[in-house]
């Protein structure tokens, strides 16, 4: 009885993928992943493109060395320190793993004084590793919005910030800052609006360095099956009061989240 059940159950999962096996091929044997991750600060750009969200990573992308200066920065922005590539390569891995890959963290150390495209990248990753199915690139910007500009705070916008540090400029000996509802315009003063990570990623299979699939912000391309959820945390009608804890757990809540509902199984 137990090996029928085993069977039938089989049988249920290749038919329920079975039309998505079909449709996209080239997911077939990816298994082991690389992943390259990359802070991008607000106030850095690269040379061709504002922000993370423009454009999707290409393979003549680059991806790491030096940053210019933006021409442009949210004055209600503050970049938080507190989600680093630790951080996000924990995040990375458990949601590949759950989607049946075998995730590995790659660096590039040391830090490059020249500008790296993706594809030089992959290729010194093949050259180090020939068992690698596909390489995942990822910038990421980790950013909290104040209610209102930060001109009156003394935070500046050439750094990223702590949580904490946050929290003491707008509630001086302070342990948490109010967390503003939806109306924004009557929001009280010291209060933040909005924490949420960015991010813009591309899978590129290892044989060809063809994308697999990607994203840009909330842009998306070649053959993702997106679940569009409305991931935590929501609006609220109500102001409540958030610690440095608090926030960092709903910020890690949300992308992962979204990352269970945007990278696909393996199979």
């Amino acid at each position: 009885m137990a090996i029928l059940v085993c069977l039938l159950l089989s049988a249920c999962t290749f038919l329920s993928n079975r039309e998505y096996v079909e449709q996209y091929p080239m997911y077939r044997g990816i298994r082991r992943v690389a992943i390259f991750l990359q802070r991008w600060p607000t106030y850095r750009r690269l040379p061709s493109q504002t922000d993370l969200g423009e454009d999707f990573i290409k393979k003549g992308t680059p991806f790491f060395g030096p940053w210019e200066p933006a021409s442009r920065n949210n004055s209600r922005a503050l970049n938080v320190q507190d989600i680093d590539d630790c951080l996000m390569g924990e995040i990375f891995k458990k949601i590949l793993q759950e989607k049946g890959y075998t995730p590995f963290l790659e660096e590039i150390m040391p830090l490059p004084t020249r500008r790296l495209p993706v594809e030089e990248i992959m290729a010194r990753g093949q050259a180090l590793n020939r068992q690698v199915d596909a390489f995942l690139f990822c910038f990421y910007a980790p950013m909290v919005f104040l209610s209102h500009s930060r001109d009156a705070t003394g935070i500046g916008q050439k750094r990223s910030y702590a949580l904490q540090e946050i929290i003491q400029a707008l509630s001086p000996g302070g342990s948490s800052v109010i967390w503003a509802g939806p109306r924004a315009a009557q929001a009280p003063k010291g209060s933040i609006s909005h924490a949420f990570i960015y991010i813009s990623m591309t899978m590129f299979k290892a044989y060809d360095w063809q994308p697999l699939w990607e994203v840009a912000d909330s842009q998306t391309g070649g053959k993702l099956r997106v679940n569009l959820v409305q991931c935590p945390p929501g609006p609220t009608d109500k102001n409540y009061g958030a610690d440095a804890a608090i926030i960092q757990r709903l910020m890690i809540d949300n992308l992962t989240c979204r990352l269970h509902h945007l990278i696909p199984d393996a199979f």
